[in-house]
């Protein structure tokens, strides 16, 4: 897995909190040299924004972060811990997935971006044991401890994330993957 630490004093060390999307965050950096004015920015940003944030996100086995989108590309940098995979959903339907991890040889990528206004979300890589491409499928892994399988990586946003920009998926959003999808919308998408 990559460290011997739980994910309790991971979280304790780092002082992460819960995440309204799932899974704990702490957050690291705020860049205040530069405020971008929502004048200068595309629509859909609501507010005034420093340039860039960055934060520490845990998942542990048994979350997932639920589908969001937000305005501003995310990065996501991989840490520790076990693989986690990165899930989009574009406007037209397809289904994009990530790996992040440190086996190279696997397909992990340490490092992947997010671009604006996708709806994504993740989910611990070995959590799922398969599912079809286009959702229609999801056959879960047996339950396992989330104390000691659990992903750590940073996030990346600019400009900054702003909550006021933070928007959950709901299943009435997800119109464009259709009902084969359900299977997969019902484990990303946070219940009503």
């Amino acid at each position: 897995m990559g460290s011997s630490k739980t994910a309790s004093e991971v979280a304790e060390m780092l002082d992460l909190k819960p995440h309204p999307e799932g899974g704990f965050y702490s957050e690291t950096f705020r860049d205040f040299s530069i405020t971008l004015g929502k004048s200068q920015l595309p629509p859909r940003y609501k507010v005034d924004r420093p340039v860039s944030t960055s934060i520490y996100f845990l998942l542990p086995s048994g979350s997932v972060s639920h589908l969001h989108r937000i305005p501003c590309a995310e990065t996501w940098h991989f840490y520790t811990g076990e693989p986690l995979t990165v899930f989009e959903l574009h406007d037209d339907g397809h289904i994009e997935l990530t790996v992040l991890g440190s086996d190279l040889d696997a397909g992990h990528r340490p490092q992947y971006t997010v671009p604006p206004n996708i709806w994504f979300g993740s989910f611990p890589t070995l959590d799922v044991a398969s599912f079809a491409s286009d959702g229609s499928l999801l056959v879960k892994s047996p339950k396992r401890d989330p104390e000691s399988h659990y992903s750590l990586v940073g996030c990346t946003c600019a400009p900054a994330f702003q909550f006021e920009d933070f928007e959950l998926a709901k299943l009435a959003d997800l119109k464009a993957l259709g009902p084969h999808a359900e299977p997969l919308l019902n484990y990303l998408v946070l219940p009503s």
